[in-house]
């Protein structure tokens, strides 16, 4: 089975074609493994040349939708196969995975849910996912090679962002993580503020402080040492807008 992958700034879509089973189960987890690391949680699955599926294959798939969902998220199937289709279908697997006749129809579905998550009450910046990528080979060994981290934005603007971070998954404690962020290292940050911009801001910025917060994560502060001028600007009205928005909802 061959596997295909488009990568967009909201959502991944992944062509399979051929026979799906038991052998090429291991290469699809990594693939969709690689994708929710960076950061997109929404995944297509485009089914229409899958000739056979097995049920270990079928498994593999509620999974990566159980996944997903665990980053609130979503997998969806589009276009299956008449194969495909029967055996979704007998099984009851479109009761916990939505499949859609066609690409175009699965895409749409992905858009409203983002939306509507970007509309819902109290949604804003703190659902957002920074990555973190140091810079230097020092720390990069001591979490166990150059990889991208996981942070979780508290807030930004156009001077600095803070956010939450956790060692938890890399048995890294907070004294330990501390260590990782001392004032004054630099990181490379890349994150998205989805309630006013679709793609991603890429930076350079330097920590400020760090303090343990609640279950041992570690909440950073890091300003910005270099980012594009319009996307200092961009971040300077996000920001405004919010103080505006904030003050309207106390005055009601």
């Amino acid at each position: 089975m061959n596997i295909d992958t488009t990568l967009t700034d909201d959502y991944a879509v992944l062509t399979l074609k051929g026979e799906f089973d038991t052998f090429h189960c291991p290469r699809f987890q990594e693939e969709i493994e690689d994708i929710l690391e960076r950061d997109l949680v929404f995944i297509i699955l485009n089914m229409r040349m899958v000739k056979f599926i097995n049920s270990t294959a079928l498994g593999a798939i509620i999974k990566a939708s159980k996944m997903c969902k665990a980053d609130d998220g979503e997998l969806v199937l589009s276009a299956p196969s008449p194969f495909v289709k029967d055996i979704v279908h007998k099984l009851g697997i479109d009761q916990m995975v939505p499949v859609f006749d066609d690409e175009e129809g699965a895409k749409k579905h992905i858009i409203k849910t983002l939306n509507a998550q970007a509309m819902a009450e109290g949604a804003s910046v703190r659902e957002e996912k920074v990555l973190i990528i140091f810079p230097d080979n020092t720390r990069n060994q001591q979490i166990g090679g150059k990889k991208a981290l996981v942070g979780t934005m508290s807030s930004v603007d156009s001077e600095r962002v803070r956010f939450l971070w956790s060692g938890e998954k890399l048995g890294i404690s907070a004294d330990q993580g501390k260590q990782l962020f001392y004032p004054g290292s630099e990181l490379h940050l890349k994150f998205q503020v989805k309630m006013f911009k679709k793609g991603h801001f890429e930076v350079t910025a330097a920590v400020d402080d760090v303090e343990v917060a609640s279950d041992d994560n570690l909440r950073i502060t890091a300003a910005f040492k270099k980012i594009k001028p319009r996307e200092r600007e961009a971040l300077a009205q996000f920001a405004a807008d919010m103080d505006f928005l904030k003050r309207q909802i106390r005055e009601q």
